[in-house]
């Protein structure tokens, strides 16, 4: 045990002191499964894997050629928010080819394995040393998000933008003055506006600024102001969007992606939930049904709220039940179809994926249950910040019920939090075994035990099994 316990506040010691070899160790690691999945991609492999993907590709290509966010058939681009299609924009000025699909992703994947290494620095603040390291490589060999990093979806610069949100949110809260913290709080609110123009989720302006507040406290002196500021900065992006939508294509709403999919996704798994019907052929219906809508933006987008609201009220029970179904799919589903775009399957892959979640989700939820113990951990495990996390990417992911099978490319915010927690829980797990050999040489090492053990730290535990 003792052997055990000076090699890890050895380790610890090294992380606490060399941040920069640490930082680059992650990031190392980070870029590497990214851009070896990268390279691998064939841009056809992209189109057939992720059809949504030409959505984005169309309107970067369109601001290049026009100067103007259009769709496929030439109209002001109402569906797809700027925020991703911009990034690709930059992208193909960058590698000089609009054209070359694969140098534009390679490209994207280098700027995005940056996240881990933000989700690093971040996880430095509220974690023991080697608890944050082991989070940011789990975080940078999960196979869930490195994918995200190579294909031409919103999903990877979407993560990319929450884990400098969460930062951002870390360094107000460490701010002593004011003047820096409303600094950081409105680069905060402008980043999750920012996030909203990534993907359409217009309740982030309000989430993120009272998560923002919360972790901050209430109680502080410039909270209320801390938390106005980012809610302005977070609703200025949004708005300068929504009223180009006003004036250019006279639709008066941040995307029509949201009553498209309560329509083709959540409201269709209903319909055929009491017809007994396949949810993926009434999902083809009901695309194929607005397809022959001879109706402008803003009447089809109202068409989509009424057809999917009548549905939802005439089977509230169902709405919800399907709802959290499709929300907890997302969450739990293996997803062996990230291996695909770079050619990775291999058989078995489904159950060898499904064994690594599960044993992620496990780890985590023991990682959310442990304790802080600073002198055993050599450091102090930061339940506060810890549970905002948790909070605000459980609640994207529970917004994903909406849709249904898109596996775990809409749980992607939990790649934020899942390999944190789970960290916390595989460092307490490995050293509350060795805590209880210490204490009960002889004793059984039941998992009960050892779970205790683990949630507990040895002051705790060791005073019940003294009493």
């Amino acid at each position: 045990m003792s052997t055990c316990t000076g090699t890890y506040h050895r380790l610890s010691s090294w992380l606490r002191n060399h941040t920069v070899a640490a930082s680059l160790i992650v990031l190392i690691c980070s870029a590497s499964v990214r851009l070896f999945m990268a390279e691998r991609v064939e841009p056809h492999a992209i189109e057939d894997l992720y059809p949504d993907a030409n959505t984005y590709l169309q309107p970067a290509r369109s601001v290049i050629e026009h100067g103007a966010f259009l769709d496929s058939h030439g109209n002001p681009m109402v569906d797809r928010t700027p925020g991703y299609p911009t990034l690709l924009m930059l992208l193909m000025l960058l590698v000089g080819d609009s054209g070359d699909l694969h140098a534009i992703l390679v490209a994207q994947a280098a700027i995005l394995s940056i996240g881990v290494l933000i989700l690093y620095l971040f996880a430095r603040r509220m974690l023991p040393p080697i608890m944050a390291f082991i989070g940011a490589i789990l975080g940078a060999l999960s196979p869930w998000g490195a994918v995200l990093a190579g294909v031409a979806m919103s999903d990877g610069p979407f993560v990319f933008v929450l884990a400098l949100i969460f930062l951002g949110m870390k360094l107000a809260d460490e701010t002593k003055a004011l003047r820096p913290a409303l600094f950081m709080g409105a680069s905060v609110g402008f980043l999750t506006g920012i996030a909203v123009l990534i993907r359409p989720i217009s309740p982030l302006v309000i989430f993120v600024p009272l998560a923002l507040a919360f972790s901050y406290g209430f109680k502080r002196r410039g909270s209320v102001t801390l938390l106005a500021v980012a809610i302005v900065c977070a609703v200025i992006p949004v708005e300068f969007w929504v009223h180009r939508n006003r004036t250019e294509a006279h639709f008066a709403s941040l995307s029509d992606i949201p009553g498209k999919t309560a329509w083709r996704y959540l409201a269709a798994r209903v319909n055929a939930e009491v017809t007994g019907q396949n949810r993926h052929l009434a999902s083809m219906a009901a695309y194929q049904e607005d397809g022959k809508w001879a109706l402008s933006a803003q009447e089809a987008d109202q068409e989509h709220w009424k057809r999917a609201n009548a549905v939802f009220r005439q089977h509230p029970f169902l709405t919800v039940y399907n709802f959290m179904r499709s929300a907890i799919e997302h969450a739990i589903h293996p997803s062996p179809d990230v291996l695909l775009p770079a050619k990775l399957s291999f058989r078995g892959d489904f159950f060898i994926l499904a064994a690594i979640w599960a044993a992620m989700l496990a780890l985590a939820t023991l990682g959310s249950l442990c304790s802080s113990d600073p002198a055993w951990d050599d450091g102090e495990i930061n339940r506060k910040w810890l549970l905002t996390l948790l909070a605000i990417c459980s609640f994207l992911t529970l917004l994903s019920g909406i849709s249904f099978a898109a596996g775990s490319r809409l749980r992607a915010p939990l790649e934020l939090v899942i390999p944190l927690l789970s960290a916390i829980g595989l460092v307490r797990g490995i050293r509350a075994i060795n805590l209880r050999h210490s204490i009960e040489p002889a004793a059984n090492h039941s998992f009960v035990r050892v779970i205790e053990a683990a949630t507990l730290g040895p002051t705790r535990y060791s005073k019940r099994i003294c009493s």
